[in-house]
């Protein structure tokens, strides 16, 4: 279920980003007269087509979804029309024979297209509201420190550097944007009742080279938040139900060992199929004990119990937060967080490229598919802000000056508008060949480290 849920996500991402990108592209190509022959979503054997009445355009669906393209008219393709002297009256809608600042606004769209398609997703979710945890530590373990670990357990990270972070994901951007500018990383800590603590964190320079998550590599160990053993639902004609535990039971031991979390009474279901077990549990502060046989469930091969109970989820309800602003001002936190993960994410490509950064940290389709389908699995709020991630990134891609990529074209425009003549053609042709060689070394890498992190 899981396979066919991120295969369902990375279709649907891929299709919505690569079609707003071309469709920049397509929508400026049209705004400035130019004759579009063909919008392609999907590369190789083309599965369908169609033309409208009226319209130049033949829009088709290609056999392996992972792109797209739109093809202009260009003059060499009218010449072998018309050996006429006269020139040919759809000369002028030609790509090729638009002036250079209309040729790098048509290429620019596309990547600018995607930053416009982040910005409406991080709308969505800034107004719908997005819930997080609340950055609550367990301990924070860095060489810098001498005093008592111990103080910052269960302490909330409220600020990094005077910034604000409501959420894990708030304090882990920002952590990497001090780490990225090489600049001094302070936390700003408060307990229950206020009281303030502010951390300076020191920083080693090859932290970006190392594996795992960045906040622990730096010694930021967030709380983890467990279930306690009490239950919250109960599936009908199920073995728990058919045992007599109820909602609000506390499961306190099982065949005599004690049950302390969520995960020791699931890992005791999980490993005794079909056994008969001997329940301790509390009901309205009174002792019962309850007879339980978990039943038989094939999951990926392997055979495991079943018991049909949820937990309470109420009780993790004070670690939660909601992100939510009014429809103006998530217009205006959306533009400052696309402008901000635009930002670093190509800070992050240039350390990758110097060897600043570990190269690990490059994601192919596997992981893409993976990340996307667990968030659709998570609700349309956390999909829509993925999608709104990985459109910055595909926006920020393009923009690289490498051949072959819009950024490459636009490196050849702006050579022409400021020396008034466009790079030669040999020089283009071996721009591209190069950019061949790096795409197709930046593919490798990435489908070696999914592989690696499948294995």
């Amino acid at each position: 279920m899981e396979i066919i849920q991120s295969i369902i996500g990375f279709f649907i991402a891929i299709g919505i980003l690569v079609t707003f990108h071309e469709f920049g592209h397509f929508y400026i190509a049209r705004l400035f007269n130019v004759k579009v022959l063909n919008f392609s979503i999907g590369f190789g054997r083309t599965i369908y087509k169609k033309k409208f009445n009226g319209h130049d355009t033949e829009y088709s669906v290609g056999l392996i979804p992972l792109g797209g393209y739109i093809k202009m008219l260009e003059s060499s393709e009218l010449k072998e029309v018309s050996a006429s002297v006269t020139p040919h009256p759809d000369l002028k809608y030609c790509f090729d024979k638009q002036s250079v600042y209309k040729k790098f606004l048509i290429v620019a769209a596309g990547p600018i297209f995607n930053l416009i398609l982040a910005v409406i997703f991080f709308t969505f979710v800034h107004f719908s509201g997005i819930t997080g945890m609340k950055p609550i530590v367990s301990s924070i373990n860095n060489s810098s420190l001498t005093i008592n670990y111990d103080l910052f357990k269960n302490l909330e990270i409220y600020k990094v550097n005077n910034v604000e972070t409501r959420r894990w994901q708030d304090v882990r951007m920002q952590v990497l944007d001090k780490i990225v500018d090489k600049e001094e990383l302070v936390l700003h800590l408060k307990d229950d009742n206020g009281k303030e603590l502010t951390v300076p964190i020191n920083i080693d320079n090859g932290v970006l080279n190392k594996d795992g998550d960045i906040l622990t590599n730096i010694g930021i160990v967030p709380k983890k938040l467990e279930f306690p053993p009490i239950i919250g639902s109960i599936e009908n004609n199920t073995p728990a139900h058919l045992s007599g535990l109820e909602p609000g039971d506390i499961i306190k031991k099982v065949n005599n060992i004690e049950i302390i979390t969520w995960s020791d009474w699931t890992n005791t279901i999980k490993n005794n199929p079909d056994n008969i077990l001997q329940l301790s549990i509390s009901r309205s502060n009174k002792e019962y004990d309850l007879i339980l046989v978990p039943a038989s469930k094939v999951i990926n091969g392997e055979t495991s119990g079943y018991a049909g109970v949820s937990p309470d989820r109420k009780v993790l309800e004070n670690y939660r937060v909601i992100v939510k602003y009014s429809f103006i001002n998530s217009i205006y936190q959306s533009v400052l967080l696309t402008y901000h993960y635009s930002v670093l994410t190509f800070k992050m490509i240039y350390k990758l490229f110097t060897g600043q950064a570990n190269v690990n940290n490059i994601s192919g389709p596997l992981s893409i598919a993976e990340f996307t389908g667990k968030s659709l699995s998570m609700g349309i709020v956390y999909f829509a802000y993925i999608l709104a991630i990985l459109s910055i990134s595909l926006g920020v891609l393009n923009l690289l000056p490498i051949p072959l990529l819009d950024g490459g074209h636009l490196v050849f425009y702006l050579f022409e508008m400021l020396t008034g003549r466009p790079v030669p053609e040999n020089i283009q042709l071996l721009g591209q060949q190069i950019g061949i060689i790096i795409l197709f070394g930046i593919m490798i890498l990435a489908f070696y480290n999914d592989f690696l992190r499948i294995l």
